[in-house]
């Protein structure tokens, strides 16, 4: 019965594009709903969201177009409106990950515009530029589809080289760029194919609804991929470069003068250090290590009482002379901090390194 099924299919090209039609317009009307969804919703509206549903628009219009055009015919102009979509996906996607990956604020506009401004003027000049079959018309399609390729293999570079000491939330945003990226690239290169004529038209259509299946799955096991929890920083005057500066004389200050050993040390106190205010310190840790200032000082201090653990001229020391040693002003903190950071007690951590 089956077999018969598959080759009543085979010899019926009109029902497998009635298929074609169905599956394809699945991702294309989700993904226009989810890219509404995220510009309307002002809980789940983050910067990154807004150029995500920007992709998610571009991406769904330009798919919308390759399914009906299969079957009904559009006016040149009209298809070249569809086609000038292409130019939004590339810088949608590239500042998409820049601010789920860095999330910090968008230091300068205008040059977000001028990476949008092909668009504008394709849309703009959409009734004089061709859409024929002739030359110069497959010239400019190859050129917009280059577009999204270059955009796509820059993301991809882009955000390996941006992924630094990464967390298990921040791995699991990495992965999801990197995989957005990837899917990006081979939806580009399938229309490169469909161009050259060596990949079928509707292919398309069935990745992009293969990305936006995927997309929901996230969405669903994934939350925190697409709602924000710390924007707080958006409106402070403290870049990103300034921000690795400041985190590098941080760290000089805990590694080299380790100042994290004087149990009075307070979030204001560094600060002065380094010369900066407690809420960007604050800022500095929060953004580029993932943690806070508490836990960012338990860190050092535990890392300091392990070392002190082993040593020789400390085999005699009491536990709770090791944590005031490595900066600590109480056991009890100590012990919280150390279990957390270890998954064990500094007592059976000393005696599995003796051993």
């Amino acid at each position: 019965m089956i077999k018969n099924y598959v080759i009543c299919l085979a010899m019926n090209p009109e029902i497998f594009k009635h298929i074609e039609l169905l599956l394809g317009s699945v991702g294309f009307i989700i993904a226009l709903f989810f890219g509404v969804f995220l510009i309307i919703t002002k809980e789940q509206r983050s910067k990154a969201n807004v150029f995500l549903a920007i992709y998610l628009l571009a991406f769904s219009l330009r798919i919308g177009k390759s399914l009906f055009y299969n079957y009904f015919q559009i006016d040149p102009i009209v298809r070249n409106v569809f086609l000038g979509m292409l130019l939004g996906i590339g810088p949608s996607l590239f500042f998409y990950s820049k601010q789920l990956l860095v999330q910090s604020k968008i230091e300068n506009r205008k040059s977000i515009f001028i990476q949008y401004v092909p668009l504008f003027l394709f849309v703009i000049f959409c009734w004089v530029i061709p859409n024929n079959g002739s030359v110069t018309s497959r010239i400019i399609f190859l050129a917009l589809l280059l577009h999204v390729l270059i955009y796509g293999v820059y993301t991809l570079y882009w955000v390996i080289v941006n992924n630094k000491k990464p967390n298990d939330k921040s791995s699991k945003v990495f992965s999801w760029l990197l995989f957005f990226s990837i899917l990006t690239i081979a939806m580009s290169l399938i229309q490169i194919g469909v161009f050259l004529s060596i990949v079928p038209y509707l292919s398309t259509a069935f990745l992009f609804s293969l990305i936006i299946f995927v997309l929901s799955i996230k969405a669903l096991s994934h939350p925190f991929l697409f709602k924000m929890e710390n924007e707080k920083y958006v409106n402070s005057s403290l870049n990103t470069e300034k921000g690795i500066q400041y985190l590098q004389h941080l760290i000089d200050l805990m590694e080299q003068e380790k100042v994290f050993l004087d149990p009075e040390l307070t979030l204001t106190k560094l600060s002065k250090r380094i010369g900066i205010t407690s809420k960007q310190l604050s800022q500095v840790i929060n953004q580029n290590e993932k943690e806070n200032y508490s836990q960012f000082i338990a860190r050092y201090r535990v890392e300091e009482a392990k070392r002190l653990l082993i040593l020789p001229e400390y085999q005699n020391f009491k536990i709770s002379a090791i944590a005031y040693e490595s900066g600590f002003n109480s056991i009890s903190s100590f012990n919280t901090a150390f279990r957390k950071l270890t998954n064990t007690t500094a007592v059976k951590y000393r005696e599995s390194v003796l051993i």
